[in-house]
């Protein structure tokens, strides 16, 4: 069994020191760094060989050694320490924001429409410049001389919509210089993004298996929520052995972000990256010791690796203040950790989230001109966008009603396993996903769909109707509402803030229909209120929701994307939708808030089920919870309920596959063993 298979307490220490003073990083000490990871108590160390301002720390022979280690091999000297700890060494480098590769090598630099080539600190180097791949395999064919077990390649993505000779060249055809969303000949120029670098990372982690066999590869994938701007598609995951990555924003992103990390990865455990300090560009300000539990507790609970980074000091040293206070986060989570170590589970749900990278755009942009376009955020940035954030939306509703549920890729195959499946706005869909939705549908499956789901094919074609609309049983007229419409339903008006496709109903039944403000939205003579847009005096003859019979299956479709709103009215009304149409798994509870995340996950040993419990309040440390009660349904007769916490069986009740469990406290969470 490779490493990363087995170990779930991982850490990296930041290490982008520069040599600009001649003090910095003349402090490092290889046998007291691994002292703090020891005494940790972690598992596996990523340890930097390279940085992004191209300072490496081992004797280079093709780039530029850090001037403050004097020449000293601390990347072999702090790997050769680890290993005799017994602590798997995993290798750090970074490519593409690498300052010296970018300075070598004028020609191999990223320039956007404008001639741009850097971003503040940072300097950019192109994947399509075969250059700078040369350049790349060199340094990690000295890293991979070490002794590591795996190499993590960070900064796979773009950080501009680069339009150098070597992406002129490669692309072969005039780049287009407005975003359109509804243009082909952007959509492909995007995809053409998307894929160079999906190609740029499979041909490192070749290049990496080739120099040393055996090795693990992967790369950040962070940017799989960011959006259409850093170019990441699901070739990343692929390239990587796992899916790994860093992400800052709150809960709701860590609970989706860790279902969409289990969903993308090729080998379990996935592992999900927490910083020491409120992000990666505060140096000091470290995080409650009550938040990087509940971190690393949420990502076991979702069957993940946690891991933890700290950044070193810039003359080298570490804080042991810090390493001793993360001691003890560890050794609290120690029970959990070797109940997932021994069962090796993963996600288990009958819903699954439709999750589109491809469909992840930003409408807003359209018509914008690349000369005029900027965006100065990087992956620790929480980019928002409209399908992004009504899937976060959907994510929400599901966790506060306590259904499990899994993540669906376009790389999913076996879709039949799920009783149904949520798609939101998911634009962009080929052939092969359309036919399995419609599959999966025609065979007894119930799907809901928003929005312009299935309109266009990868390339941004389309025949100007769903590719699903004969499952869906409505047609899109081609015309959208404006930006401010309602979905009218049983008196209800659900206030929908982006537009919304304007669809009639062919074989389903409609049940809400679309209503539109009777004068244009935020005209400044022409309103019904100064202050907002309200509800039109009648509603239109569109449908906004419906439902159709389709095979032994049923889909439901509903125009708006009221749920990226996150808005009390609109979750509300979701909760109804949600509960008529999705299988239940906490068949009941008492004294369980929305704040707490249920997850079902299957154990390998296909007799035992997981059951994560995890009190996540939006205010920490948590208030404990008292006599709580839920019945689930398990799916079998339980023989025996174990509690991670404590190692005791607790009391339950039976009857057939439901099982009652009473837990008098309830502190952060718990992991309970069903059997």
């Amino acid at each position: 069994m490779k490493w990363h298979e087995k170990l779930y307490s991982r850490m990296l220490i930041d290490n982008h020191i520069t040599d600009c003073h001649p003090e910095y990083m003349t402090k490092f000490s290889g046998r007291n760094y691994v002292d703090m990871v020891k005494l940790a108590g972690i598992e596996g160390s990523m340890v930097y060989a390279c940085d992004h301002n191209g300072n490496c720390y081992y004797p280079t022979k093709v780039g530029h050694i850090h001037d403050g280690v004097k020449k000293r091999d601390i990347f072999g000297e702090t790997v050769s320490l680890l290993r005799k700890e017994g602590i798997s060494p995993v290798a750090y480098y970074t490519v593409l924001y690498h300052n010296d590769s970018a300075i070598r090598m004028p020609s191999a630099r990223m320039r956007d429409i404008n001639g741009l080539e850097r971003n503040g600190r940072y300097r950019f180097t192109c994947p399509n410049s075969p250059e700078a791949g040369a350049f790349f395999k060199a340094q990690i064919s000295e890293i991979l001389q070490y002794d590591v077990d795996g190499i993590f390649i960070d900064m796979t993505f773009w950080p501009m919509v680069c339009q150098c000779e070597n992406c002129k060249k490669k692309f072969g055809k005039p780049i287009p210089q407005i975003i359109d969303w509804n243009n082909p000949r952007w959509v492909e120029f995007q995809r053409f993004r998307e894929d160079s670098m999906a190609e740029f990372a499979i041909e490192l982690t070749n290049f990496c298996k080739q120099e040393k066999p055996g090795v693990s590869v992967t790369h950040q994938f962070s940017p799989v929520l960011h959006g259409w701007f850093l170019g990441q598609s699901s070739g990343i995951a692929a390239a990587a052995d796992y899916a790994s990555g860093d992400f800052y924003g709150g809960k709701l992103q860590q609970r989706l972000g860790c279902k969409v990390f289990a969903a993308y990865s090729k080998h379990q455990p996935y592992e999900f990256m927490t910083s020491r300090c409120v992000n990666l560009q505060d140096h000091t300000s470290t995080k409650s010791p009550d938040e990087l539990y509940i971190h690393a507790l949420t990502t076991l609970a979702n069957a993940g690796a946690f891991f933890f980074i700290d950044a070193i000091n810039p003359d080298g040293t570490l804080e042991k203040k810090f390493y001793n206070k993360l001691s003890q986060v560890i050794n609290k989570l120690e029970p959990f950790k070797k109940l997932i170590a021994k069962h090796k589970p993963v996600l288990d749900a009958q819903v699954g989230v439709y999750f589109s990278m491809s469909s992840c755009v930003d409408d807003s942009l359209n018509g914008v001109n690349l000369a005029s376009f900027s965006d100065k955020r990087t992956n620790m940035d929480f980019r928002h966008n409209c399908i992004l954030d009504e899937v976060l939306g959907t994510a929400e509703v599901l966790n506060k009603m306590h259904v499990p549920y899994e993540i669906i890729t376009d790389a999913t195959l076996d879709i039949k396993r799920f009783k149904c499946i949520i798609i939101n706005n998911a634009k962009y869909m080929t052939e092969d996903e359309c036919e399995r939705i419609r599959r999966f549908v025609l065979d007894g499956g119930t799907l809901i769909a928003t929005g312009k789901t299935s309109l266009c094919d990868r390339f941004g074609n389309s025949p100007g109707n769903f590719a699903i609309a004969d499952i869906l049983g409505v047609d899109y007229s081609g015309s959208d509402t404006m930006q401010i419409n309602y979905l009218s339903a049983n008196g209800s008006k659900i206030l929908c803030s982006t537009p919304s496709p304007l669809v009639t109903a062919t074989t389903a039944k409609t049940t809400g229909y679309i209503n539109m403000p009777d004068f244009p939205v935020w005209h400044h003579e022409q309103y019904a209120s100064i202050h907002s847009n309200p509800p039109g005096l009648a509603d239109s003859s569109f449908t906004a929701i419906s439902e159709n019979n389709c095979g032994n299956g049923k889909c439901l479709y509903i125009a708006g994307s009221f749920l990226l709103l996150r808005q009390y009215t609109q979750q509300e009304f979701a909760k109804k939708i949600f509960k008529e149409y999705l299988p239940e798994f906490v068949v009941s509870s008492e004294n369980l808030p929305g704040s707490v995340e249920i997850t079902k996950l299957r154990s390998d040993d296909k007799s035992t089920i997981l059951l994560g419990v995890v009190n996540y309040q939006d205010e920490l440390p948590n208030l404990p919870l008292y006599d709580v009660t839920l019945t689930v349904d398990a799916g079998f007769t339980p023989a025996a309920v174990t509690s991670a916490s404590t190692g005791e069986s607790i009391p339950f009740t039976a009857a057939r596959n439901m099982v009652t469990i009473k837990i008098p406290r309830l502190g952060d969470g718990d992991i309970f063993e069903i059997k």
